[in-house]
């Protein structure tokens, strides 16, 4: 056989070639894209060539959003069982970074006679958190995207296991788009997202829309959730800005390369912002040859949250524990950072979230391609048992409706409504206005029923107007369950006094919801009252709070919400609702129900403690 040429890419005579030291896997169903440009290889740097192919190969199969896509193993070490291996699992934003360390660190191992050996997969990190979950398969080390993973799951608490790497999350937009809006975007950072029928400054701008990694499966879309709830401030008026916020927010199409993702939000508006991490935006850039087809990267000025590559030990086991800390050091020298700084991430993470300009290598940060050589302004979203609470919020406001309404006509319900400007009418005909408008803008799918409290007999206080069913749904009568709903509402009167009865009525409507219980929606009991019974039937109220609590199961939760129109609902209400996890509201104009009905984000995130009474 005839030696090589000169100019060939054929490995050193001696020792394995970089295709031998590591495996390839990939998924059937992964996505491909264009593949980024190949990298010449040179004889004397292995290492470096492991690291520029393994980056190669990621960006070939495509700059996917959110998926694992691609792992990677060690071998070839020498050493001779499992039990001397440490296994590290490492995203795939930083995976090839490690691997090349990893290739280091075991060629030192066998130099110095020993047996201390890295193995490396790359794991997408939701995946991982559910290999944790599981408590089969777990590796000694876990390298996920951000904090927010391992506090979720319970392997270290959020912000103690230190970072290895960064990126901060940026506003991404076609260029085009960038140029008008760059300057605007950049000011007003994560409150830009506000929907424009907002006040103030919300109302007077451009109304952006953000599209997210899914919050479910990503670092990113955590800490976007994260950094749009402290944007939006505290108190009632912050929640209702988060969740005005929340519901024009959109998912990024799971596992779509951002290029698709790119073109397809062109076409459809010039608004249109992607919150990606700054890696995300640098790789695309790279990838594509036309500056004008390119992203700009806007940085908050406010301040953004980072992805920070958490070190996590997860072994219990002395020796590994030790291996594990020299393979940490490993990953803090000047090459290791290097090598990360190449696949677009910056220095660790130190004090709050920001890159830390000490960190080795820290000189020399991503520039190019869109980014800005300073680290932007951290914006410290992570804290312990935010990933498990803004998962939660995420999961309610994707879930459909099955809501049983209470109407309570006695108590103050032939009352007017407080005087307001574009006010008029009593508490009930607002309570029929509210329900009204709220039956046409909930979808066909969710599932409405309505009773009121007849208070005529102790054993039977309500009446049913209309059982739980679909709004979409043909009744029996030849017509839909909304419209069924809107005439039942037009018999409601009022009934001046205070009538018994409504503790029994919320006991037996809560059994209902859990008779018709649907696990893939929002099952709620909303009263409409005009304040409720604030003294007598104290037996009726002691049983019904010691029923409710022992019923309210979490796995399978059912929520008692009250409503209080023209006047702040009972105390005695209030703490019925607490005790199923619900909550109350004064409702002064009944608009303020059109927009729960609307977004019916209220009923979803607004809950104890994140909602204030």
């Amino acid at each position: 056989m005839n030696p090589p040429p000169p100019e060939s890419n054929a490995p050193p005579p001696a020792g394995p070639s970089h295709l031998e030291d590591f495996e390839l896997r990939v998924p059937p169903a992964a996505p491909a894209a264009r593949p980024a440009p190949a990298a010449p290889r040179r004889r004397d740097r292995r290492s470096r060539d492991q690291l520029t192919v393994a980056a190669a190969v990621a960006l070939s199969m495509g700059l996917v959003l959110g998926g694992g896509g691609w792992a990677l193993a060690m071998r070839g070490t020498g050493c001779d069982g499992p039990d001397q291996w440490l296994s590290v699992s490492a995203d795939p934003a930083i995976a090839p970074a490690v691997l090349a360390a990893a290739d280091r660190f075991n060629a030192a191992s066998r130099r110095a006679g020993e047996c201390a050996a890295v193995k490396v997969v790359a794991g997408d990190s939701a995946e991982v958190a559910a290999v944790f979950r599981s408590g089969r398969g777990t590796p000694d080390v876990w390298i996920p995207d951000s904090a927010l993973w391992p506090d979720l799951v319970g392997k270290a608490r959020a912000g103690r296991a230190p970072s290895v790497a960064s990126s901060p999350l940026v506003f991404a937009m076609a260029r085009a788009a960038g140029k008008r809006h760059e300057d605007e975007l950049r000011r007003r950072s994560w409150s830009a997202f506000e929907p424009a029928f907002g006040s103030g400054e919300a109302a007077q701008g451009t109304n952006f829309s953000l599209r997210l990694p899914d919050p479910a499966r990503t670092g990113a879309g955590m800490a976007s959730l994260l950094a749009l709830q402290v944007s939006s401030g505290t108190g009632r008026a912050g929640v209702d800005k988060f969740t005005r916020m929340l519901r024009t927010a959109k998912t990024l199409p799971q596992g779509r390369s951002l290029e698709a993702v790119n073109e397809d939000e062109a076409q459809d508006e010039d608004t249109a912002v992607l919150a990606v991490p700054e890696q995300t935006v640098l790789q695309y850039n790279k990838a594509v040859r036309k500056a004008a087809s390119r992203l700009t990267a806007v940085y908050p000025s406010q301040g953004t949250p980072y992805l920070d590559f958490p070190f996590v030990v997860a072994t219990s086991d002395t020796e590994h524990k030790e291996v594990a800390q020299r393979f940490l050091a490993e990953l803090r020298t000047s090459r290791a950072v290097t090598d990360m700084r190449g696949l677009g991430l910056r220095g660790v993470v130190r004090g709050g979230g920001a890159a830390s300009s000490s960190a080795p290598g820290a000189g020399t940060e991503p520039v190019g391609y869109g980014a800005v050589r300073t680290p932007p302004r951290s914006l410290a979203v992570v804290r312990p048992g935010a990933a498990a609470l803004i998962q939660e919020m995420w999961r309610r406001l994707g879930q459909g409706l099955n809501i049983l309404a209470v109407i309570d006509p006695s108590a103050g319900a032939d009352l007017p409504m407080p005087h307001r400007r574009g006010v008029s009418g009593t508490r009930l005909g607002a309570m029929r206005q509210a329900l009204s408008t709220g039956f046409n803008l909930i979808p066909d799918d969710s599932a409405f029923g309505l009773w009121t409290l007849s208070g005529t007999t102790a054993a039977k206080p309500y009446r049913q107007l209309q059982p739980v069913r679909e709004l979409g749904a043909r009744t029996p009568e030849d017509g839909t369950q909304r419209l069924r709903l809107q005439k039942a509402l037009q018999g409601v009167r009022a009934r001046p006094g205070r009538r018994p009865g409504l503790y029994r009525t919320i006991r037996s409507a809560y059994a209902e919801v859990e008779r018709t219980y649907r696990a893939d929606r929002l099952n709620v009991v909303l009263v409409f009252t005009a304040g409720g019974p604030r003294e007598g039937e104290r037996t009726e109220y002691a049983r019904t709070v010691n029923t409710l609590k022992e019923a309210f199961d979490p796995r399978r939760p059912v929520s008692v919400i009250v409503l209080g129109f023209g006047a702040e609902a009972a105390s005695n209400l209030r703490r019925i609702a607490a005790v199923t996890d619900g909550g109350s509201f004064r409702i002064d104009r009944p608009e303020t129900v059109m927009s729960l009905f609307l977004r019916s984000d209220q009923l979803r995130v607004c809950d104890d403690p994140v909602c204030p009474d």
